[in-house]
């Protein structure tokens, strides 16, 4: 099985398909999204993150956010947790510590020409390394992989002083959620202050009901800021990747 994560949704994304079911016609495509937000690679990392386990050990996950194709960033497999990510090294595998590969080009290239695929291209990696390394791995052709050291990770910050927190933002949702790098186990509080608006940490969505923020514990298990039947990013206007000053409240 393979699954697709993009910041592509055109006909880009069935160019990789048409790749992969060149290589191996049995192939299983599975698409989490072709919605990331254009060339974040920090809300790819997440979603790719809170995503791999819900699919069955062995499944490849190919992830492609890749602002830097066709520059010296390398394409690597990453071994992680019984599941396999092929991409750009540029940070989109940062919640992942395992066994680390990097893509022979030359090697890959030779394998690929058996398929009809004849060149790479400095712009559109996901068709022309990602897709057909992913499909062979599927199919159990591995020799185009050499082990190294290399693992570029972003610096997703999570820093607590007391009652005052520095964290990432993680995630924002198509609600207008906001994902907070923070968890049930890094602190016990009952309310957050953020930009001088006094938040409740609730159980649930409804709980907020003529509020104007509420935060809660998402499903994925981290804190999240929302407003009940509405959009909270609309009012704090946050993106991955964007640092925020918290005051925890006891």
């Amino acid at each position: 099985m393979i699954s697709l994560t993009t910041d592509f949704d055109d006909f880009y994304s069935g160019q990789m398909k048409g790749i992969i079911h060149k290589i191996n016609s049995d192939a299983k495509i599975i698409d989490i999204t072709h919605k990331i937000k254009r060339y974040s690679i920090y809300e790819a990392a997440y979603v790719i993150s809170n995503s791999y386990a819900f699919f069955p050990n062995g499944t490849i996950h190919v992830a492609v956010v890749d602002p830097g194709v066709g520059t010296d960033r390398i394409p690597i497999v990453i071994n992680f947790d019984g599941h396999i990510f092929v991409g750009p090294d540029n940070g989109i595998f940062s919640f992942f510590d395992g066994e680390v590969f990097k893509i022979n080009l030359d090697i890959l290239s030779q394998k690929s020409l058996k398929y009809g695929i004849t060149s790479i291209s400095n712009s559109f990696h996901g068709r022309d390394i990602f897709a057909p390394a992913a499909a062979l791995l599927d199919i159990g052709i591995m020799d185009f992989l050499e082990k190294t050291n290399r693992h570029v990770k972003l610096p997703f910050k999570k820093e607590i002083s007391e009652n005052i927190a520095l964290i990432s933002i993680l995630y924002v949702d198509s609600f207008g959620n906001i994902i907070l790098n923070l968890k049930k186990e890094d602190v016990n509080i009952k309310g957050i202050e953020v930009f001088g608006v006094d938040i409740p940490v609730l159980t649930h969505y409804e709980e907020g009901n003529g509020l104007d923020l509420i935060a809660l514990y998402s499903s994925s298990g981290y804190l999240e800021i929302s407003k009940y039947l509405g959009n909270a990013n609309s009012i704090l206007k946050l993106e991955s990747g964007d640092l925020l000053r918290i005051n925890l409240k006891n």
